[in-house]
């Protein structure tokens, strides 16, 4: 009795286990645009100047150069990104 059951089990599982080898899905191209890691680089670029900014002004540095500095210091470190080619955004 345990080993049909086991065996029942077995079976039942193999054959819906979400096993796609039997599917017609075809596979479509994500829905993403080609743009997606630039904008996950400005939006990465706006949130690192949001918070460098606020953790210059926190040590007593005026807004508009803490905002300076802190663009400054993501085309020193970041670089390699196009957003850090990118001109800064309007304050």
């Amino acid at each position: 009795m345990k080993r049909l059951v086991q065996t029942a089990l077995a079976t039942a599982l193999i054959t819906t286990a979400g096993c796609h080898m039997f599917s017609k899905k075809t596979v479509s191209p994500p829905k993403e645009g080609p743009d997606i890691s630039n904008q996950v680089e400005r939006d990465f670029k706006q949130r690192w100047l949001e918070r460098r900014t606020a953790e210059l002004m926190a040590q007593g540095t005026s807004p508009a150069a803490a905002h300076d500095q802190a663009i400054n210091e993501f085309r020193e470190k970041f670089s390699y990104t196009r957003a850090a080619q990118e001109p800064p955004p309007s304050r």
